[in-house]
């Protein structure tokens, strides 16, 4: 079996007529195959409620639950939360479900956090300090650092847990303070390569030294022909939530001058909703250019998407492994 320093990202996004226990084992399913096929990592989407109005939505409120049963399941790979929603819970409790899933996962666990989105004008600003708050509560718990409103952890390998902490913000703010504190730094799929490296180039400015990684959406077949009649629909419900109107990652884009108003041919939608799509060459040549802008220095593919059937999934992760991986390697080692 090879070794693919490459992960994949799973929001566990799917139509309302799919159960959520029917999910669950698919995805778990992928998760061993993928542990087969060489891929290093695993991360899983926190989404809570049925948002109105949306053909699809997220099933997982706690990925740190999944993920713990995914690793007992599976001896070779790491797995994460992608992202951990801050400004949502207490600290105390966020720590503790963080050491609790490092230690049932043999310490093979990475912890995205974020501060949610969704969120506009005061409350978002609001939200930015929540999450700037609880990180800081949450790096003196790891750190053992005892005080009158804090207790004491009752885990083990908290400067494991600390070390494996991605942070996922925006704000000026909040990334200069994940680099002071020394933590690695998220970019998602939902986001332009271009303005990710402008993040990137903040986080490292201000003195981040921690990993990097970034999330592309692909689907490989053996054509390009091929790949768009098989992903078409599945992809036009995708990117309606991710370009629409309310998706702020678009809207930013657009206005920083990266993404025309309105896409005009299938290629680019494809590239304003940040999917590359084809056959093994293309999206070889797609990732190896995301790579080149962004400088990341770790990959995560996000392959599940609502409304793909799992045979599909599937083979586009075995073309993958297969045929991208082999022209991807060496860009991917020097990035």
């Amino acid at each position: 079996m090879q070794s693919i320093p490459v992960g994949l990202l799973y929001q566990m996004w799917e139509v309302p007529d799919v159960r959520t226990a029917e999910l669950v084992d698919r995805a778990l399913d992928d998760f061993r195959l993928a542990a087969d096929l060489g891929f290093d990592a695993v991360w899983v989407g926190e989404h809570h409620f049925v948002p109105a109005g949306r053909s699809f939505y997220g099933r997982i409120a706690h990925p740190e639950m999944l993920l713990a049963k995914a690793a007992s399941m599976i001896d070779r790979m790491r797995f994460g939360t992608g992202v951990k929603v801050l400004p949502d819970i207490s600290a105390t409790r966020a720590a503790e479900e963080m050491c609790m899933l490092d230690l049932l996962s043999g310490g093979r666990a990475d912890f995205g956090i974020g501060q949610g989105t969704g969120y506009s004008g005061a409350q978002r600003l609001h939200r930015q300090a929540v999450f700037r708050d609880r990180l800081d509560e949450i790096l003196a718990l790891l750190a053992d650092q005892p005080s009158e409103e804090l207790p004491i952890l009752t885990f083990d390998d908290r400067a494991r847990v600390r070390d494996n902490i991605w942070v996922a913000c925006r704000d000026e703010r909040s990334v200069e303070h994940a680099a002071a504190n020394g933590l690695n730094f998220v970019v998602g799929q939902a986001e332009n390569a271009y303005a990710q490296a402008e993040h990137i180039s903040r986080y490292r400015r201000a003195g981040g030294s921690g990993r990097i990684r970034g999330v592309r959406a692909i689907y490989v077949a053996e054509s390009r022909r091929q790949a768009w009649d098989e992903f078409e629909a599945a992809f036009e419900m995708y990117a309606t939530m991710i370009t629409g109107p309310e998706n702020k990652y678009t809207r930013e884009a657009i206005d920083a001058g990266y993404l025309p108003q309105r896409a005009r041919t299938v290629d680019e939608w494809l590239h304003q909703a940040n999917v590359i799509l084809g056959s093994p060459t293309q999206v070889a040549q797609g990732l190896s250019e995301y790579i080149a802008v962004t400088g990341i220095d770790r990959l995560d593919l996000l392959v599940q998407f609502p409304g793909l059937s799992a045979e599909r999934t599937r083979r586009s992760l075995r073309l993958f492994t297969d045929a991208v991986w082999p022209e991807l390697q060496p860009v991917l080692a020097v990035g």
